[in-house]
């Protein structure tokens, strides 16, 4: 019997969070969990179940701090007062306290929570090229065959790099040893082709921050976001130098390794041996703390509690667009966030089936899962130890069920509550992609299977001009330039991406307008407007003098 089977057709209402968990915990997914949700605008609702392990009395509390794995990669006097607010467990209904500040003066409540938005405000800053190759930053990472590799490659999983390497079994026991490995590595898949999603691409992300910024990767996100966001109980906890902290969730009992219960310190292997702090896993973080950071970057880069701007709304928007779909790489990620429209083939997605189309976020491996949904202005958080007592055995696959029934209800239960959320418009401005009637094109597409045809606008030429600049790009990977071809501006839909099945082309085919002075799209000749001025002011000069 699969995990939550038959939960919600036993029940006349859907079933609620605390009944998922409560059944999830019965079931032994996990020992302890911890859910939020919420919009950037109003606070979080949150609440904690369960135990630290399945044997121990220790309660989960929303102050308990959880290791986020692949989240890693996601008040003027001091830290935010907590709300107080009363739960009831059996159905989720939140009373809140008469003094909550909804106008979050006060309060407002983390891959994806450091590797991520330190790159995205290195973008924002300009110390940092998407489409620079990687070993710009980190010459020695040039070799064999990788010096072709760009940053925006190692974002996207498109890099060509293998998911990972059981460093322990390889023998390989210190930072040097992996990162010289890493470094030194072949290439094991065509670069930009298929995404496949690596921890060594987030590893070789986080070196790159370093390099870049001369500091630390820890200290780094600390004094950039995590202590700017009052994150009090956020960051990574370094084997050598962490003192033990009973909030701490535990996670696995290694009895491959270190044959120890992994408690307070990072079950990634990899993580461990790179002393604790790595671009792909090592970060630390507290559910009330999720929310903070959910919050900021649902609204568009900035923490409205203290009005302080973390990143623009631009770069929060180009990084969690989707990217383009391809028979080549059918499932692309975003620029390093996972996005809900990237099912698998079985339909499946972590996100649930509530939650929008430009819903964005990423799952952990030790049970955590963060999924942003700007369409619905709302968040939803989940944080397990489903590793416990052992992923051996697929114990820790049983969280795959949970997620998206958790995403799901989070969805209904925020649809009951009265406090209105106001609707974000900054995802929707100057998407990436635009759409283009195929008969538009000025040259004819030829071929004898059905692909898939996919174009975006080049905003190189002026939005005023009758001929803009049209890039069209086949499904196909090695696209090859072709003379010219333009439409009107006024032609164009606005979407955010486009594919439409059409009769493929026989070779790769991308279109761009020649730069042409030509009729601007309100009807007055554009060269000659810019001409009138200069021959008057002449004719002027030449009667005067």
């Amino acid at each position: 019997m699969a995990v939550c089977d038959g939960l919600v057709a036993s029940m006349e209402e859907p079933a609620t969070i605390s009944d998922i968990i409560h059944k999830a915990i019965s079931e032994r997914v996990f020992p302890g969990a911890a859910v939020a949700f919420g919009s950037c605008t109003v606070p979080c609702y949150f609440q904690a179940y369960g135990t630290y392990t399945f044997e121990s009395n220790i309660v989960v509390r929303p102050e308990s701090i959880w290791d986020m794995a692949s989240l890693t990669k996601a008040s003027s006097s001091g830290a935010p007062k907590p709300v107080t607010c009363t739960t009831s467990s059996d159905s989720w209904k939140i009373d809140w306290h008469t003094t909550m500040d909804l106008s979050l003066k006060k309060y407002s409540p983390p891959k994806v929570m450091v590797t991520i938005p330190s790159i995205m405000l290195l973008y924002d800053r300009r110390m940092i090229d998407l489409e620079s190759v990687a070993c710009k930053y980190v010459p020695e990472f040039g070799s064999n065959g990788k010096n072709i590799v760009t940053v925006c490659q190692l974002l996207t999983h498109t890099a060509g790099l293998r998911e990972f390497y059981p460093f322990f079994d390889m023998g390989l026991l210190g930072q040097k040893e992996v990162l010289e490995y890493i470094m030194n590595d072949k290439l094991w898949y065509t670069v930009g082709g298929q995404a496949c999603y690596s921890d060594l691409s987030m590893i070789v992300l986080g070196v790159i921050i370093e390099r870049v910024t001369g500091v630390p990767l820890d200290k780094f996100v600390l004094k950039e976001f995590f202590e700017p966001l009052c994150l009090q109980h956020t960051g990574f906890r370094p084997f050598e130098t962490s003192e033990f902290d009973p909030l701490v969730v535990p996670t696995e009992v290694d009895r491959l390794h270190r044959n120890r219960l992994l408690w307070g310190e990072v079950h990634d292997p990899t993580a461990f041996l790179l002393g604790g702090v790595a671009g792909h896993a090592g970060l630390f973080s507290t559910i009330v703390d999720v929310c903070r950071f959910a919050q900021m970057i649902l609204a568009g880069g900035i923490d409205l509690a203290t009005n302080r701007r973390f990143l623009k709304e631009s770069t929060v928007r180009l990084f969690t667009t989707p990217g383009l779909k391809t028979l080549t790489n059918p499932r692309p990620f975003a620029l390093g966030w996972d996005v809900a429209a990237r099912k698998s083939i079985d339909g499946y997605t972590s996100a649930g089936k509530l939650m929008g189309s430009r819903t964005f976020g990423h799952t952990g491996f030790t049970g955590t899962s963060l999924w942003i949904d700007p369409d619905r202005n709302f968040f939803v958080a989940l944080l397990t130890n489903a590793v416990h007592p052992t992923e051996v055995g697929g114990f820790g696959s049983k969280i795959r069920e949970v997620r998206p029934m958790i995403a799901d209800a989070a969805v209904l239960a925020i649809g009951e509550q009265a406090i209105p959320r106001e609707t974000l418009t900054w995802h929707l401005a100057s998407l990436r992609y635009e759409s283009l009637p195929l008969d538009q094109a000025e040259m004819p597409i030829h071929s004898g299977s059905d692909e898939l045809l996919y174009w975006h606008q080049d905003y190189s030429s002026s939005l005023h001009s009758d001929h803009c600049s049209i890039l069209l790009c086949s499904s196909r990977n090695n696209t090859s330039g072709l003379s010219c071809g333009s439409v009107s501006y006024n032609e164009l839909t606005t979407s955010l991406h486009q594919q439409v099945p059409i009769t493929s082309v026989a070779t790769p085919v991308v279109i761009r307008s020649e730069q042409k002075d030509v009729i601007s799209s309100r009807g007055t000749p554009s060269l000659i407007l810019r001409l009138v001025p200069v021959v008057f002011i002449a004719i002027f000069v030449h009667f005067i003098f």
